[in-house]
């Protein structure tokens, strides 16, 4: 954030010796770039939403809205480098917004927890969203509170930056051991799918049908969940790391790094799900057992205590 008393006016033009919040120009061409792809991204999800009736694909959408709007005010920064209001707008949708992506790979996992009994995880589907959930929460109220009180310390003369700063490092930090513990609980869960060897479905107590097009398909979303995880992950660490270095580091004032670390690496956790989209992949048990019956194929119903429990 900017040290100096004197703001230039909100367009005006890069001056070094009075440098904006960004330290630089942000690039015109990136903010665009970033604008068309968020904006397919996230109409594609929103027809998804619509056409399978999946209302929880709503949080891609919603997570995809933010990213959408923070490059639209990255953008608009481009033209007007020292607009507080294109600046609040784009440090607050692209620090939240990945919450919701995240939300949404809880869910996936959810139902992966569902297929496969609950002998592959420690934690039970609703256990997953509503613990990681209310971590990326409090996290997030973190980096808001953090957020605020380094705004208004930057306002001030010779404010100090350091307590919001500290509080946002907090939160990010936070929510980044949460996706690494989340990362590590779902390799358990994957691995106890494919143990010794057996691969997914192939277990004699796994209460799905065993056919090798679900099998094919359980390893595409399992593949995509997993790029999406690791996508969170990798941007967390550069947002920690950007932060820690302060608001003049080396880090947070080189947009080359924003643009890869951050921004492509949302492109793909949120865009994985369109081309891998959970409808068309998970094999929800109802969905197999339709498929099954078209091919002619018998399907053994689960037992209550395995269906028990499992919802849309």
């Amino acid at each position: 954030m900017s040290d100096s008393t004197i703001t230039p006016p909100a367009c005006s033009s890069f001056d070094p010796t009075n440098p904006p919040n960004y330290d630089y120009t942000p690039s015109l061409a990136a903010g665009i770039a970033f604008v068309i792809l968020f904006g397919i991204t996230t109409v594609a999800h929103l027809a998804l939403t619509i056409l399978t009736r999946r209302w929880w694909f709503l949080v891609f959408i919603l997570g995809g809205f933010g990213e959408l709007l923070g490059w639209i005010a990255r953008t608009w920064s481009s033209q007007c480098v020292y607009s507080a209001i294109a600046f609040k707008i784009q440090i607050s949708c692209l620090i939240f917004s990945p919450a919701f992506f995240a939300a949404g790979i809880y869910i996936i996992l959810g139902y992966i927890i569902h297929i496969f009994g609950p002998q592959t995880s420690p934690l039970t589907a609703k256990q997953y969203l509503w613990i990681f959930c209310t971590i990326d929460f409090l996290s997030l109220l973190l980096q808001a509170i953090g957020g605020g009180m380094a705004s208004a310390a930057g306002s001030e003369p010779d404010g100090n930056l350091a307590p919001g700063t500290n509080t946002m490092i907090a939160g990010i930090v936070w929510q980044l051991v949460s996706n690494v513990v989340f990362a590590g609980l779902f390799a358990r869960v994957l691995y106890k799918t494919y143990a010794k060897g057996k691969g997914i479905l192939n277990a004699d107590d796994l209460p799905v049908s065993r056919t090798a097009s679900v099998t094919a398909r359980l390893r595409i979303i399992a593949a995509a969940t997993t790029i999406s995880t690791l996508a969170l992950i990798v941007r967390g660490v550069y947002r920690s790391i950007e932060l820690i270095q302060g608001w003049r580091g080396y880090l947070i004032t080189m947009e080359k790094y924003f643009i890869g670390l951050d921004g492509a690496l949302m492109v793909v956790a949120v865009m994985v799900f369109v081309f891998a989209n959970p409808h068309y992949l998970l094999p929800y048990k109802a969905q197999c057992a339709e498929s099954s019956l078209e091919r002619g194929n018998v399907v053994e119903k689960p037992s209550d205590a395995q269906s028990g429990g499992e919802s849309e």
